[in-house]
């Protein structure tokens, strides 16, 4: 049942993650030089978000550094801790995604 409730959980974490990044995408699409103009006047917010970006990669470097390491000893306590670097690496991009969309969200507005 755990599992099950894991599973759930990182299937709802991945899908979040690869759907933020499509939508600022497609909101660069519509509006290049609005959205970009964004980051560069809401800056104190643009810089938090990179340091959340740095952050996040730092997290990443050492899953994956110790994902090599449990290739060379075979250790399931490295393998968990991997396994949780992982998946906060992945919260953490979504929290960095979120705040980014959020900088250069263009709200449609009809008069």
């Amino acid at each position: 049942m755990i599992d099950i409730i894991i599973g759930a959980i990182i299937i709802i974490l991945t899908f979040t993650a690869l759907c933020l990044p499509l939508k600022i995408f497609y909101n660069l699409l519509r509006y290049k030089k609005a959205s970009l103009g964004l980051i560069f006047n809401r800056l104190d917010e643009s810089i938090t978000v990179f340091k959340i970006y740095a952050i996040a990669g730092f997290i990443f470097s050492i899953g994956r550094l110790l994902d090599l390491l449990n290739i060379v000893s075979a250790s399931s306590a490295v393998d968990d801790l991997a396994t949780v670097l992982n998946l906060t690496t992945v919260i953490v991009l979504i929290y960095a995604f979120y705040k980014l969309l959020n900088i250069m969200r263009i709200e449609d507005q009809t008069v």
